[in-house]
């Protein structure tokens, strides 16, 4: 077994070919994915041209439909309830699951923080090389939490929205 036969058996690439037999263009640049394309100045110039045209539609979209402002804020009404922004609505239920002052600091600060730290944690804690989630229980259930926390979040604010209409 020669040592080419060996790399390809334990995983690795096998050595490129010479780079004189044949120039990398476009149409073949897939055949040797040992070589790339430059990103200089063909890709920079495409990102260039669509980040121009995504600016030049946003700037025409706030013109054509410009966000509805309100009236200044009246201190002296007591009718009004405050809800907060959309982005805040898992903490104020997070107030609402853990009443009392000993408890904000438990639902406010320590279950973000742990959540927010197993997301980071994530690729050191399961470092398997398979892809299926069958078979990668731990990400699996972290990414169905994920999932699940991000929906009850947005059925917050739809149901915040039909109770309280108009503020």
């Amino acid at each position: 077994m020669t040592d080419v036969q060996k790399d390809f058996a334990q995983g690795r690439a096998a050595p490129a070919k010479p780079k004189d037999e044949e120039v990398i263009t476009e149409e073949n640049v897939f055949d040797r994915p040992d070589e790339t394309m430059g990103f200089f100045p063909g890709q920079v110039y495409k990102d260039g041209v669509v980040a121009t045209l995504l600016l030049i539609a946003c700037t025409i979209l706030s013109y054509a439909a410009p966000a509805p402002l309100s009236g200044p804020a009246d201190t002296a009404t007591v009718d009004y309830v405050p809800r907060p922004e959309w982005f805040f609505f898992f903490y104020e239920q997070m107030l609402m699951f853990f009443p009392g002052y000993a408890l904000i600091a438990f639902g406010a600060v320590a279950i973000p923080t742990v959540f927010i730290g197993l997301l980071f944690a994530l690729p050191w804690l399961d470092r398997g090389p398979v892809y299926s989630p069958v078979r990668r229980p731990f990400v699996t259930v972290v990414g169905v939490l994920v999932i699940f926390v991000v929906l009850m979040n947005m059925l917050l604010a739809v149901s915040r929205i039909i109770n309280f209409p108009g503020q």
